[in-house]
């Protein structure tokens, strides 16, 4: 997605000193660049982190931003370098998310618990891509922005995390022949 129109305007607004358009951006697009981080990182606290740092390192660079993407994709580039840079610092595993501590009779919840299990299981380039596209439901273009490599990529490590995902649910469902349990599966194909 190119800049608008409008966000072209609250951008220069926000070079020029007025705190309300940069109340504004930052409004917009504060949400999405936290729910991607919290996605990559499953832990509030370091989300909220690099969400700040993203917003801080944008805001030194602001003057710099070129008009080829939107605002919140520019920031969201900035937030998954810095997402790379803790990892490489933290060199921790991704924990599966806080919501594990649900009740079993919960199926909602505990196919979202296999699906994050899962999911947290895809390689590194795998998961991110997934993240950015099938949960924070980014188009190809902005994910391919975001991560900054083609478009073609995004699309091949769609196709590989969707039939790696698979594979990891079948072999999680192997055990149980409901049919219900095999939806889950379905869920990930496209």
């Amino acid at each position: 997605m190119n800049l608008s129109i409008s966000e072209r305007k609250l951008i220069q607004k926000v070079l020029h000193g007025d705190r309300q358009a940069a109340e504004k951006l930052v409004l917009n697009a504060y949400p999405r660049v936290y729910r991607m981080l919290l996605h990559l990182t499953s832990h509030r606290e370091s989300a909220e982190d690099l969400t700040q740092q993203s917003f801080s390192l944008a805001w030194k660079a602001l003057p710099e931003f070129r008009n080829d993407a939107s605002f919140v994709n520019w920031v969201r580039r900035i937030g998954y370098t810095e997402y790379l840079h803790w990892r490489k610092q933290s060199g921790s595993l991704v924990p599966l998310s806080e919501s594990t501590a649900i009740s079993v009779k919960d199926t909602v919840g505990m196919e979202r618990i296999v699906l994050e299990s899962a999911i947290a299981k895809l390689p590194e380039e795998l998961r991110v891509t997934f993240i950015l596209v099938a949960i924070e439901q980014l188009s190809v273009h902005e994910a391919a922005q975001a991560l900054e490599i083609p478009e073609g990529t995004v699309k091949s490590r769609m196709f590989t995390a969707r039939a790696k995902l698979r594979d990891l649910l079948q072999i999680e469902y192997s055990d149980n022949s409901e049919s219900s349990n095999l939806q889950l599966v379905n869920k990930v194909t496209p």
